[in-house]
């Protein structure tokens, strides 16, 4: 019966495919465990998220994320490209891109190993313990994460998605573990960033050495992948400033209780746009072995699916906001509107990684420059001006307009390359 229902189920998918013109059961079988995986790991981390806002004060839980956004930042001193590149390298044979990378990130890191112990002894010398002691710990366990996670994009080079997704699961899972027995004991701030490093560390490493272990990938490597590892890191080398300059403009002019209320707003639509955007990496191994002609005569019409797929998340989410955050996060009643607004933008969640997607599956660099340099800039300069000017509410704004332009000009971008 099993054997029937499964037949069943190829059929109407194959059916499907003269009006998507997509390779459904493929789709089928990678989505199921992408999208599994990144709905238990969404939920896991809105169980930490629910503890967070119940168990520790505004100012307590928005300082300890305005710590991990001046963190994120040193993501500048990091090769933040190279697991683009060793997913592209990885989906064209070349598995020795795999350990290449990570021994040369290890050396690379060293850079952000020392920016994080400077920074520490800045605050140390200024007398602030708590900020010295927390960026010395995330100097000490960040460089080597930020290395071994290259793991993930070899198994979704290698199409192994359902491996990927439960490493994806276990390593949240841990992690949501452990936050939630530091928040139950009362820890403070100092106790929160010293978990959140250490078992993002030891998750991390373990996965990648079980990968190891499994797949063996071999040696053999080009030495093409380091340097367009190097060449998408230059290119996006804005990316770290733009990702959290949200946050700390926040968190500086309007206070770390806002920062609370801005992270809490931003926490559901932000898992569902990583869950939109994760099915479109199904189609990454296969964008790298495709023309961008043969790209271009399905192009705007996954634009129109992914925006009609986000537009459906974006209309339920605003239904329901009001009654979620009344029954689960009381305290945050003041995001509900923040958070419906942000709800827009999941519209154009896929499109905008489609677009990232195919110029980097295409080593389309100097587009990519050009693509990082104008999104980065635009959401550099929306957030500066409006959150200075309306705090959460400018943010928030911020963040759809540049959900909306950005995706005019990520559209503009590929067409102009895919043609030049």
């Amino acid at each position: 019966m099993t054997e029937n229902i499964s037949r069943i189920a190829t059929d109407i998918l194959r059916w499907s495919e003269r009006y998507t013109n997509l390779d459904m059961v493929y789709v089928a079988r990678g989505g199921f465990w992408i999208t599994f995986a990144q709905v238990i790991s969404s939920l896991l981390s809105l169980l930490l998220i629910v503890a967070f806002a119940n168990l520790l004060p505004k100012e307590t839980y928005g300082l300890y994320r305005y710590i991990l956004s001046l963190a994120g930042i040193f993501g500048i001193f990091s090769l933040t490209g190279m697991n683009n590149a060793v997913a592209r390298a990885v989906a064209v044979g070349q598995e020795g891109a795999f350990q290449d990378s990570v021994k040369y990130q290890l050396k690379w890191n060293l850079m952000m190993l020392t920016a994080f112990m400077a920074l520490g002894g800045y605050y140390l010398v200024q007398g602030n313990s708590l900020f010295a002691v927390s960026f010395f710990i995330l100097g000490l366990f960040t460089p080597a994460t930020q290395a071994f996670n290259t793991y993930g994009s070899y198994l979704e080079g290698k199409k192994e998605f359902g491996l990927a997704s439960i490493f994806s699961i276990v390593s949240t899972f841990v992690y949501t573990a452990g936050m939630l027995l530091v928040l139950f004991l009362g820890a403070d701030v100092f106790w929160l960033i010293f978990v959140y490093s250490g078992l993002t560390l030891l998750s991390t490493f373990i996965f990648y050495a079980l990968t190891l272990r499994i797949f063996k990938p071999s040696q053999s490597s080009s030495g093409e992948t380091l340097q367009y590892g190097r060449q998408l890191t230059f290119l996006g080398f804005i990316d770290p400033i733009a990702s959290q300059i949200d946050k700390i403009v926040v968190a500086h002019f309007w206070g770390t209780a806002q920062l609370a209320t801005y992270t809490l707003a931003m926490a559901i639509p932000a898992r569902a746009t990583i869950i939109i955007k994760s099915l479109v990496g199904l189609g990454s191994p296969k964008f790298a072995n495709k023309t961008p002609e043969e790209i271009n005569q399905a192009f705007y019409k996954r634009l129109f699916q992914g925006m009609l797929l986000g537009a459906l998340a974006a209309g339920a989410y605003i239904l329901i906001a009001p009654h979620l955050f009344k029954y689960v996060l009381p305290r945050y009643l003041d995001s509900v509107f923040y958070s419906q607004i942000l709800a827009i933008s999941l519209i154009f969640a896929m499109p905008n990684r489609l677009v990232s997607l195919l110029l980097t599956s295409q080593k389309f660099t100097k587009f990519i420059f050009l693509n990082s340099i104008t999104q980065n800039l635009l959401r550099i300069t929306l957030y500066t001006i409006l959150g200075i000017w309306g705090g959460v509410f400018g943010l928030v704004l911020a963040f759809v307009l540049h959900s909306f332009i950005g995706m005019l000009a990520n559209i503009a971008i590929w067409q102009f390359g895919s043609r030049a």
